[in-house]
């Protein structure tokens, strides 16, 4: 191949990475149009309603009891509603290219500091959390720290009976590094394996608290990097969620 043909070749692939990433955009701001639109709706109509109730009562005899039952809902809603504004913003800041350039980090002492600041959900949850000599990535801190975070979290949330057990590693090949988290938790039916990482999934309504963001920024920051993640799963078996970045 001439010096010519292989500038047009790489032209090309260039050509269709863009492309590519047009179309990955253009379906991420659509989920998070769909999201706004869909999502806050719940809550807002639940502190519309009760508010309508509070104010029709206002000439009716009315219990202390029913009153402060329908400020409760209000406040829920409100909470709700803050939660989810927060979620979106973090999403939102993740469609943004990286402003930083990547560096060299130790994976081993991003967990370290991870699970120092989750000291308490730990302690409280009863978990034992162990892992491998973790190498160093090409990453950013902040990101791989939020990464680590978002896994250890849900697989604590997502606790079968009994204390979680967490074990962490990584392989390291020619590509890159694939690190894994594996869990003892309720598992993931494999029907939703792809759909959990998108933005507000949630598998289990509110029987675990949460707004279903939170997989979805992992999956955001991944490709971002130039990976990817994925989940090997059985419901009621664990579930080990494993993601790659350049070594």
């Amino acid at each position: 191949m001439s010096d010519v043909e292989q500038l047009l070749a790489e032209v090309e692939e260039l050509r269709d990475r863009l492309r590519d990433e047009k179309i990955r955009h253009y379906d991420e701001l659509r989920q998070f149009a769909y999201a706004v639109s869909h999502d806050l709706r719940e809550p807002l109509r639940i502190v519309r309603s009760y508010a309508q109730l509070l104010d029709l009562r206002r000439e009716q005899p009315q219990s202390d009891a029913d009153r402060q039952e329908f400020l409760r809902y209000i406040a829920d809603a409100v909470e709700r509603a803050e939660r989810l504004l927060a979620d979106l913003v973090t999403y939102s800041l993740q469609l943004k290219p990286l402003e930083q350039p990547e560096s060299e980090v130790d994976a081993e002492a991003v967990l370290g500091a991870v699970l120092l600041g989750m000291e308490s959900s730990i302690r409280d949850s009863g978990a034992q959390i162990t892992h491998d000599p973790l190498p160093s990535v090409t990453f950013d801190f902040e990101r791989l720290s939020q990464l680590f975070r978002e896994l250890i979290a849900n697989a604590i949330k997502f606790r079968a009976p009994g204390a979680p057990q967490i074990h962490i590693w990584a392989n390291e090949s020619e590509q890159g590094v694939a690190f894994s988290v594996r869990d003892n938790g309720i598992g993931i039916e494999p029907r939703y394996h792809v759909q959990i990482f998108e933005v507000f999934k949630r598998l289990h309504g509110r029987e675990f608290p949460g707004t279903g963001m939170g997989l979805a920024v992992c999956k955001r920051i991944i490709e971002q990097h130039g990976g990817r993640i994925w989940v090997e799963s059985e419901g009621g078996n664990g579930a080990t969620f494993r993601f790659t970045v350049p070594q």
